[in-house]
């Protein structure tokens, strides 16, 4: 009975014990929650951030094949193809490290939490878009140079296919070895190449990569014609992969009747001293430069010879010209266009006002039948003015000074201590000489007519050799008395009365090689003619006072 119960209460327990156990919850997984898909268009050195908030452990990774060179993960410290973390916040980032080109580049990005993996993202690097775009420089308003914007560069305007490219000398190309060009602007995503269809068109560079880049078309000199009216023409073709080539035509006007000077300065004036001598490239002599042109050029001198006549055109060849032209031109040298050396200078200017002359080099085939058929008169015709389509023709207006006359007159130099030597200048004045003056006799008729004196006086031998300068132009100068020795200059002659050089020294003791006794007091006369009228318009007394 005992054994019975002990065996009852254990299976009842046993029960208890298992019906407790069937009542308590069972522990489980939850289920992975994924963060909302994205998309997104990215570009070159761009970063994607992922942000999200894992309810388990995850992983987020990226296909290697499909990642390649231009994407990867980082979590902030590397970059991989795979990224790994625990429940929680947090965020990853897609780095785009590769360059665009020509082709779409897409990623999927993936998360992994528990046996589940989902996208989460769609990242596309797009495809770069092929074009090429081509621009022509702008002319100016004359068309003698290509217009510049605020920073000096040449302006551009888009054109299409079959548009025209002129090529022109422009004002600011002096003188290279292609002056005869243009310019256009390649802008292109892919890299391009230029090909010709005539030999005479040259480009640099030919071909480029992708971006802007300004190309010469150019040709040279030689290569022009030298017939009216005829141009060279030709194509050319600019191409790149993928896009449309785009076909153009190029033209060189015709070089007849061209005439280019190179040097000349930017305000076409040339500025002459009286001698005649080009004040610029260091003032020692002609104006130096270059012509270009495919045959011989007329040149004209057009200036009025005084003011009461009317201008008038001399060929530069002529005696009536103040400006002379030296070309290099030579009959036959050669086709094309020819570059040379040129020289302006002008005549000996003697009058003291300056004057002004116009220059014009004129092709022959454009040359007038006559110097007169240059100009037209004006309804009085007491004027003067160059025919408009002649006006293209003139390269310089050449400017003269007059001549500066210095006035004539002498001046004490070495030796002249005011001692052992003694310089003095009479007053100009008459009313302001000395009546008591021992030389008044002789100083004041040549002060009364508007001359000069002065009186030279040695005081010891120590002075003997000391040096007078003259000044100005004179005409003659003659020792009075005549004929005698003991004033002395060697710088002078007098078979032609006249010094050969500008400073002179004085002996009174005669040729220094054979010295003359003279007694003290002795005086001589110095006379100085400056005009054709034989009177002594500058008088020096020499003085010998040892």
């Amino acid at each position: 009975m005992r054994k019975h119960f002990l065996t009852t209460l254990i299976a009842g327990l046993a029960g208890v014990v298992f019906s407790a156990t069937s009542c308590d919850p069972v522990e489980s997984t939850p289920d992975p929650v994924f963060p909302d898909f994205v998309e997104k268009t990215v570009a070159a050195g761009e970063t994607v951030e992922l942000s999200f908030s894992a309810n388990q452990d995850w992983t987020v990774s990226i296909p290697a094949a499909e990642a390649g060179t231009y994407f990867r993960l980082t979590d902030g410290s590397t970059q991989s193809f795979a990224v790994k973390g625990e429940a929680g916040d947090h965020t990853v980032s897609v780095v785009v490290i590769g360059e665009q080109d020509f082709e779409n580049h897409e990623l999927t990005v993936s998360m992994t939490m528990g046996d589940r993996t989902e996208a989460i993202a769609e990242i596309t690097l797009p495809a770069l878009e092929r074009y090429m775009n081509i621009s022509r420089a702008v002319f100016n308003a004359d068309k003698t140079d290509f217009a510049t914007g605020e920073d000096g560069s040449y302006e551009y305007e888009q054109i299409e296919a079959d548009s025209e490219i002129e090529l022109i000398w422009p004002a600011s190309i002096s003188l290279a070895d292609n002056p005869y060009r243009n310019y256009i602007l390649v802008d292109s995503s892919v890299e391009w190449a230029a090909s010709k269809k005539a030999d005479w068109i040259s480009f640099s560079p030919a071909s480029g990569s992708a971006g802007q880049t300004v190309v010469e078309i150019s040709c040279n000199l030689s290569d022009l014609s030298l017939e009216e009216g005829v141009d060279l023409t030709g194509t050319f073709t600019v191409s790149g992969e993928g896009v449309s080539p785009t076909v153009l035509s190029v033209k060189a006007a015709s070089a007849y009747g061209l005439s280019k000077f190179v040097g000349i300065p930017e305000d076409k004036v040339l500025a002459f001293d009286a001698d005649g001598i080009y004040q610029g490239q260091g003032g020692m002599g002609p104006f130096y430069g270059n012509v270009v042109s495919g045959e011989k050029i007329v040149y004209y001198c057009y200036y009025s010879r005084n003011e009461y006549a009317p201008a008038m055109p001399y060929k530069t060849s002529s005696s009536n010209s103040i400006i002379s032209v030296e070309d290099e031109w030579t009959d036959g040298a050669g086709t094309g266009l020819i570059s040379r050396n040129v020289s302006i200078s002008m005549s000996l200017n003697d009058s003291e006002g300056p004057r002004t002359a116009t220059l014009l080099a004129i092709p022959s085939s454009a040359a007038p039948d006559g110097d007169m058929m240059l100009i037209d008169f004006s309804e009085d015709g007491m004027s003067t003015v160059i025919k408009p389509e002649y006006q293209q023709y003139i390269i310089a207006t050449c400017e003269q000074d007059g001549k500066q006359s210095e006035e004539f007159g002498c001046v004490a130099g070495e030796g002249f201590d005011g001692t052992a030597a003694v310089f003095e200048e009479f007053p100009t004045s008459f009313e302001e000489l000395d009546p008591d003056d021992p030389d008044y006799g002789d100083i004041a008729p040549i002060i009364e007519m508007g001359g000069k004196a002065y009186r030279v006086t040695y005081n010891s031998e120590e002075a003997e050799g000391s040096v007078l300068s003259i000044t100005g132009e004179y005409g003659t100068a003659t020792i009075n008395p005549y004929g005698i020795t003991w004033l002395y200059f060697p710088e002078y002659d007098p078979e032609t009365s006249r010094f050969d050089t500008d400073m002179f020294s004085v002996y009174m003791t005669g040729n220094p090689d054979s010295p003359e006794n003279v007694e003290k007091g002795s005086k001589a006369y110095l006379n100085f003619m400056t005009s054709m009228s034989g009177d002594p318009s500058v008088l020096i007394i020499f003085v010998k006072n040892y």
